[in-house]
């Protein structure tokens, strides 16, 4: 049974969140918080598979709640959900910014029943759930960022050659930095981003739906990299640093 944790503090919205969740095969909400400081004492007890937050919360910003969980210590026995913002906020600071904290996904609220059930179930397969708008931002924000490898170009090169050609071919072009993202992911949010499902875009792409899915999850890895490489630059240019 996929265990899911709200939450939402409009009483409607949470109704009708639970009772999605509920009625779908294979999902149960075990639980659901009104505000931060409830949800931080609920879930080491709930343990869920999917944490299912809003942001805009009367005791602060759900942002908080996924940094706490994101970055907690990875150890042996350490409980870490996946976690999906579902949110009525779209504008890009927003979503940029609970990504980088550590979000899994982003959805936005007004969804139909069962693309909010295919995010979840999503999320819980360890993909990252992502809406047309989200992929604009994404794409907004590695563009001005700078962080696009510009040394590949989808121009019938694809996943599969890679894997033939790096045995037998040494390439020159210098390796890209972590937090760079590929032209085939670029590609990949691209599609998104005009309306293309998963498996459109492997169609599309001459792949799988699950290197699509793939893809997306690495974008979303990346730009929580390139957050950190940002804060370790800052701080070592603040006095005191050699």
């Amino acid at each position: 049974m996929l265990k899911v944790y709200l939450v939402e503090d409009d009483p409607l919205v949470s109704r009708h969140v639970r009772d999605t969740l509920n009625e779908a095969p294979g999902i149960r909400c075990v639980g659901h918080a009104s505000r931060l400081s409830i949800a931080r004492i609920e879930l080491p007890q709930c343990r869920p598979d999917v944490l299912l937050s809003d942001l805009g919360l009367p005791d602060g910003d759900g942002t908080e709640l996924i940094g706490e969980l994101s970055h907690a210590p990875a150890s042996e026995g350490v409980w870490h959900p996946h976690i999906l913002v579902f949110s009525v906020f779209g504008d890009e600071a927003r979503v940029i910014h609970a990504i980088e904290a550590g979000a899994d996904g982003y959805f936005l609220k007004g969804c139909t029943a069962d693309e909010l059930v295919r995010a979840v179930q999503q999320a819980a397969r360890g993909e990252s759930p992502i809406s047309p708008a989200i992929a604009r931002h994404l794409l907004k924000r590695f563009k001005d960022d700078g962080y696009t490898d510009s040394s590949f170009r989808d121009s019938g090169f694809h996943d599969s050659d890679a894997a033939t050609l790096s045995g037998i071919m040494d390439f020159s072009e210098p390796k890209p930095r972590e937090h760079e993202i590929s032209a085939r992911e670029v590609e990949v949010l691209r599609l998104v981003a005009q309306g293309y499902v998963g498996e459109e875009i492997a169609e599309r792409l001459l792949t799988t739906p699950n290197a699509v899915a793939t893809s997306v999850r690495n974008v979303y890895r990346k730009l929580q990299l390139g957050q950190r490489a940002r804060a370790t630059g800052q701080a070592l240019t603040r006095p005191g640093w050699a």
